[in-house]
């Protein structure tokens, strides 16, 4: 999968999991994900049951590692998955919300399947590809 794609998603994962809003626990925890397990051993604590990291920079590798995961297939996520499908899995609570929230980040519907969202080389956009034929924002 496309290191973009991977990026842009998980963006708008820690988008809708408040990273971007100061003070919130998975910014103080450098966890834009949120993530519940240590998926690159580079966590150094535990905040509840959250993982926290030493910089952002080792949350968001471990965010993106969560998201290949999500392309690769695994017995939870599948790349035909919907947005609103994956937040069945990924969040305990306000999972339509928070769909809402991952589909408005990368700018399409909570009915996008993860494989149809691609990045927009020009303007570095994400936008669903409707049956492989017209790109649609």
């Amino acid at each position: 999968m496309n290191d973009a794609v991977i990026s842009r998603i998980a963006d708008a994962i820690a988008f809708a999991e408040g990273y971007f809003v100061a003070g919130s626990r998975p910014r103080r925890n450098n966890n834009p994900g949120d993530l519940e397990r240590d998926l690159t051993g580079k966590g150094v604590a535990w905040d509840g049951p959250y993982v926290v990291y030493t910089s952002a920079a080792d949350g968001f590798d471990a965010l993106e590692h969560q998201v290949r995961l999500m392309f690769e297939g695994s017995h939870i996520y599948r790349p035909s998955m919907t947005i609103a499908e994956v937040a069945l899995h990924y969040t305990e609570s306000e999972k339509s919300i928070w769909a809402q929230n991952v589909a408005f980040r990368l700018g399409v519907t909570t009915e996008t399947r993860l494989d149809a969202i691609v990045v927009g080389a020009v303007y570095d956009r994400a936008y669903f590809v409707d049956s492989g034929k017209n790109a649609r924002s």
